[in-house]
């Protein structure tokens, strides 16, 4: 029997609508005019994508591209900006990795400024050496590209030595300079005496003039030919460049004996313990 517009129709009917209203409200979400979008950044860092859409915020273009992004990833606008005409999204998709690796790490250069060698006299005392270490970084890639790195741990295998060079600073007037840049072949600990070639020190050997027929002044050391041969290029700590040009008949074994421009800076200097490079 056909139903008539009585109280049960009317009851029926608003069921329905209640219903259908209920599906629209969670079933449906808004949409707006077509909009014309550029999206970077969602194919790994490539070519932009232009899109034509109707949703409305940056998050739902991106859910609707089926474009995932993670809380360490940066969308630009955020995800909540509504859509406009002609909008450029940025999605930086962010990878965290953790790696251990064995690595060279190149040494150094160490330069000491020194006033016992002369403006633009160098030498290079020792040549140092890379090291090798394992080392625990995190790296964070942005569209597969690392753009941050960060060590967290490091273990030496062998520390990298750092090169040492010697530059002087000093611009006293002397009688030897150091003619070329040396580097450093030995090393030895001696005796050092002072002593001036006039006739208060040397007395009747007060010629001017050395054993190897140098002149005699600063830059001349007197030693033992068994231990440092002779015309030797020496560099000695607390004193600077010199050549083994003269010998002596006290200075014997590991005793060098350093030559000064005047009598009381040969007394001042007394005798003391000094470190003395062998030059090549």
């Amino acid at each position: 029997m056909a139903e008539g517009p009585g109280p049960r129709g009317s009851r029926r009917r608003l069921v329905t609508w209640a219903v259908l209203g209920l599906g629209l409200g969670l079933g449906c979400k808004a949409r707006g005019p077509e909009t014309h979008v550029i999206l970077f950044g969602a194919n790994g860092g490539g070519e932009p994508l232009t899109i034509r859409t109707r949703e409305t915020t940056v998050g739902n273009l991106l859910k609707a591209q089926g474009v995932p992004w993670g809380d360490h990833d940066v969308v630009v606008p955020s995800p909540d900006r509504p859509l406009t005409e002609g909008m450029e999204v940025d999605l930086g998709q962010v990878e965290r990795e953790v790696n251990t690796a064995r690595k060279k790490v190149v040494h150094s250069l160490k330069t000491v400024y020194t006033d016992d060698l002369g403006l633009g006299e160098i030498m290079d005392v020792d040549p140092g050496s890379d090291g090798l270490g394992i080392f625990t970084t995190e790296s964070y890639k942005l569209n597969g590209v690392v753009a941050f790195e960060k060590i967290l741990a490091t273990q030496w295998v062998t520390r990298p030595k750092p090169a040492l060079v010697y530059e002087g600073t000093s611009d006293r007037d002397k009688l030897y300079r150091m003619p070329k840049r040396y580097r450093a072949a030995r090393k030895l600990k001696l005796e050092a005496t002072a002593y001036y070639p006039g006739p208060e020190d040397t007395g009747k050997y007060a010629s001017g003039f050395t054993s190897t027929h140098r002149r005699a002044g600063y830059g001349v050391a007197a030693v033992d030919p068994k231990m440092i041969r002779l015309n030797t290029p020496l560099y000695i700590e607390g004193y600077g460049f010199a050549w083994a040009a003269d010998v002596g008949g006290a200075i014997k074994g590991r005793h060098i004996d350093l030559c000064f421009d005047t009598y009381e800076e040969a007394v001042r200097f007394g005798r003391k313990e000094v470190q003395v490079y062998i030059l090549r």
